[in-house]
C-alpha cells in the first residue's frame, strides 16, 4: 500500500469536514514530496490530483469566464501573475480548472463512488456535477445521491453549530451546505427533496434559539432563501411565522449589533413586499436602528453619524410619518455642521521639491511664450490614464477589506451626494481617489511652473489672446435664430474672464496687499468652458440637444455637461477625435461628483470665499487651452 493509498484509508475513517481542509492540503503536500523523491511520478500525479479536488472552489456562483480561470461552478483557490521568458505576463491560476480532461473528472467519480468520509464524498460529488464530463454524472440517480449526501452533511453541521462551545462557525459551513442541495433539487426538479427542503428550512428557521450564536446567519440566510425562491415556498410555508421570529431575532441581536438588525430587518421588507404585507412598522423599526447607529457615531465624533441620521429621515419620508420626519429633520441640521473632515497630508522630501523647483526654472528660461503655452496643454505634470488606472488597481489588492464595502461622497454641508455600490461603481470610485492624489500632485507643480513663468515675463493676456485668435476659438460659428443667421465666435465669451485674470494678478504683483478677484474670474470662466464644449459639438456635427417626453407633450432641452462629455468621447464608432486624457481630466475638475465638480459648485452657488483660489484658475485656462487645439477639416 502507498502513501496515497494510506491516506485514502485515513480519510475514509476520519471526521475530517470542511474546517479541516487545511490538514488534508497539508497531508497531500507531504505525500506528494515523498512521492517525487521515490520517483514515483504517475502517483504522485494522482496525488496532486487528489490535492487539487480540495483546492477548487465549488460554486453556483461561477460562471464560465477562461480568461478569469473560470469554467461553470469551478474555480481557482489562488490567482497571480506570472513571467514569461520573452518578459511578457499573464494570469496564473491554481488549480487552473480549464485544464480539467475527462480522465480527471472520471477519478472524481471513482473517489465520490468509493470515498466514505461525507465532506470529502461530496468534494468529488460536486466536482463531478459542475464538470457534467461522464455518464454516471448527468444521471438523475446521482443527482438525488448528492443531494442526500450534501442534505446530511448540512445536518450534521447544524448539529455542530448548535453547541454552545462551536468556535468553528460551523453555522456557515451548515448554509452553504444546505443551499447547495437545495439548488440541486431546484435544478434538476427533484419534487420529494424540494418537500424535504422546505420542511427542514421551517423547523430549522423557527425552532431556532435567538439567544445562541449564529442567530444572525440563521434568521437572515433562511428567510432570505424563502424570499430569493418565493415560487418554491410561497405556499408552502408559514410566511407569518417567519416574519415574527425574525422581528424576535432582531431585537434580541440589536443589544449586541445594531447592523445585525437592519440586515434581518432588510430580510422581513422583502419577505413583506412579495407576500403584500404591511411594511411600515419594519421600515419605522429600521428607521430607529439608523439613529441608535447615529447616536453611537456622533459620541465617538464619527461623522458617519450624519449619514445615519439622513437613512432615518428618508425612511420616515417614506412612511409619511410627519412628526418623526420634523423631528429628525431637526437633529440632521444640527449634526450635519458638526464634523470636521480628516485631512490627509503627504510631504514630500525636500531634495524631491528643490529639483521640481530648479527644473521649472530652467524649463521656463529657455522657452518662449509659445511653449509655455503648449505646456499648459499638454500638462506633463500629470499622470496618463493607464498608469492611474494601474495605481487603482494596486491600491484595490492591497486593500481587500475596503473593497468589499459600499463607498459614498459627502459634500461639506454633510450631504450625501453619490454612493458607490456595485463592483463597477466601486472599481470608478477607485479610479477616481487615485486619479484625485495624481491631479493634487500635478497641480502643485503646473501652478509653480505658472506663477514662474509670469514673473518672468512669459505668459500674459496679449500672448495667450495672440495664440487663441490662431485656432477654432476665432472661427465664425453661424446660427440661425428666428429666420436670421448670425455668427458667433467662441473667443468672444472667453476674453473678459482671461483679461481680469492678468489684469488681477499684475494688480497683485505690484501690491501684495491687494486682494485679488478669483471670484469673478472662476464663475465666469468655468460657465463659458461648457459653452466651449457646446461650440467643439457643434463643429462636428454633434446634436446638442434632446428631446423627452412630458405626458402627451414632446419637448427639446439643451444637453447637459455630462451629456457634453460623454458625447464627444472618442470610440471606433464615434470618432470624434477628442483626446481621451483631456476629457477626464474635464470631467474630474467641472462634472464629477468624486472629482472638484466645479461647474456644479459655481452654478449653484455651493462654493464660499475661501474655495476660491489661483489654483483653480489655472487649471481652468489649462483647459480651455486643450479644447482650443483642435482643428477642423470639411469632409
Amino acid at each position: 500500500m502507498n502513501e496515497l493509498e494510506q491516506f485514502y484509508e485515513k480519510l475514509n475513517k476520519s471526521d475530517y469536514d470542511h474546517r479541516s481542509s487545511h490538514d488534508i492540503n497539508s497531508e497531500l503536500q507531504k505525500i506528494s514530496t515523498i512521492l517525487n523523491e521515490k520517483k514515483d511520478y504517475k502517483t504522485l500525479e494522482i496525488s496532486e490530483l487528489e490535492r487539487q479536488a480540495f483546492s477548487i472552489t465549488k460554486s453556483f456562483n461561477k460562471v464560465e469566464d477562461s480568461d478569469k480561470g473560470t469554467i461553470n461552478g469551478l474555480s481557482w483557490k489562488m490567482s497571480g501573475t506570472q513571467t514569461f521568458e520573452d518578459g511578457s505576463t499573464g494570469s496564473l491560476y491554481w488549480p487552473d480548472v480549464r485544464n480539467l480532461k475527462n480522465d480527471d473528472f472520471q477519478y472524481f467519480e471513482n473517489r465520490y463512488k468509493t470515498c466514505e468520509n461525507l465532506y470529502a464524498k461530496t468534494e468529488f460529488g460536486l466536482l463531478m456535477y459542475f464538470g457534467t464530463q461522464t455518464a454516471y454524472s448527468k444521471h438523475i440517480d446521482f443527482k438525488k445521491s448528492l443531494f442526500k449526501d450534501l442534505f446530511d452533511l448540512s445536518q450534521y453541521y447544524l448539529n455542530k453549530a448548535k453547541k454552545p462551545d462551536d468556535k468553528n462557525h460551523y453555522i456557515l459551513d451548515y448554509y452553504t451546505t444546505f443551499k447547495n442541495a437545495f439548488l440541486i433539487a431546484y435544478k434538476s426538479k427533484l419534487i420529494e427533496e424540494l418537500e424535504q427542503i422546505v420542511k427542514s428550512v421551517s423547523e430549522t428557521h423557527n425552532g431556532w434559539d435567538i439567544r445562541m450564536d449564529g442567530t444572525l446567519r440563521v434568521l437572515i440566510d433562511l428567510s432570505s432563501l424563502t424570499s430569493e425562491y418565493f415560487k418554491v415556498f410561497k405556499d408552502k410555508v408559514d410566511y407569518n411565522k417567519i416574519l415574527l421570529k425574525n422581528k424576535q431575532g432582531a431585537e434580541e441581536i440589536e443589544k449586541n449589533h445594531i447592523w445585525g438588525a437592519i440586515y434581518v430587518t432588510n430580510a422581513n421588507i422583502e419577505i413583506a413586499k412579495k407576500t403584500n404585507k404591511q411594511i411600515d412598522s419594519f421600515l419605522e423599526y429600521k428607521a430607529e436602528l439608523y439613529l441608535k447607529l447615529s447616536d453611537d457615531a456622533e459620541k465617538g465624533g464619527n461623522m458617519a453619524a450624519v449619514t445615519f441620521t439622513e437613512n432615518a429621515l428618508r425612511i420616515y419620508q417614506q412612511v409619511k410619518n410627519k412628526e418623526r420626519v420634523t423631528e429628525v429633520e431637526k437633529k440632521y441640521s444640527e449634526q450635519r455642521g458638526k464634523f470636521k473632515l480628516a485631512t490627509i497630508r503627504q510631504d514630500f522630501p525636500k531634495e524631491h521639491t528643490d529639483k521640481i523647483t530648479q527644473n521649472i526654472k530652467e524649463t521656463v528660461s529657455a522657452v518662449n511664450e509659445n511653449d509655455i503655452i503648449h505646456y499648459l496643454i499638454i500638462t506633463p505634470w500629470y499622470n496618463k490614464i493607464e498608469s492611474i488606472k494601474l495605481m487603482a488597481n494596486d491600491t484595490k489588492k492591497r486593500s481587500l477589506l475596503k473593497s468589499l464595502f459600499s463607498s459614498s461622497i459627502l459634500d461639506k454641508y454633510g450631504n450625501t451626494i453619490d454612493t458607490f455600490n456595485t463592483e463597477e461603481e466601486k472599481d470608478a470610485f477607485n479610479f477616481w481617489q487615485s486619479y484625485g492624489y495624481n491631479f493634487q500632485i500635478g497641480t502643485q507643480t503646473m501652478y509653480q511652473f505658472f506663477i514662474e513663468a509670469f514673473k518672468a515675463g512669459k505668459i500674459s493676456y496679449n500672448s495667450i489672446l495672440m495664440y487663441l485668435e490662431q485656432t477654432w476659438f476665432n472661427e465664425p460659428i453661424i446660427r440661425n435664430y428666428n429666420g436670421e443667421a448670425f455668427g458667433i465666435l467662441p473667443i468672444d465669451l472667453i476674453k473678459p474672464g482671461i483679461k481680469r485674470m492678468f489684469i488681477e494678478l499684475d494688480s497683485f504683483y505690484a501690491d501684495n496687499d491687494y486682494e485679488l478677484d478669483y471670484v469673478t474670474i472662476v464663475d465666469s470662466l468655468v460657465l463659458k468652458i461648457e459653452t466651449l464644449i457646446r461650440n467643439f459639438c457643434e463643429k462636428i456635427g454633434i446634436a446638442t440637444f434632446k428631446t423627452r417626453q412630458k405626458g402627451n407633450d414632446k419637448l427639446v432641452m439643451e444637453k447637459l455637461l455630462d451629456d457634453l462629455l460623454a458625447d464627444v468621447k472618442s470610440s471606433d464608432i464615434n470618432h470624434t477625435g477628442f483626446d481621451e486624457e483631456d476629457r477626464i481630466f474635464i470631467k474630474y475638475v467641472l462634472s464629477e461628483k468624486a472629482g472638484l465638480n466645479l461647474r456644479n459648485q459655481v452654478a449653484h452657488g455651493l462654493m464660499d470665499i475661501n474655495e476660491y483660489s489661483l489654483d483653480n484658475i489655472i487649471v481652468i485656462l489649462s483647459i480651455i487651452l486643450k479644447i482650443s487645439k483642435y482643428s477642423f477639416t470639411k469632409k
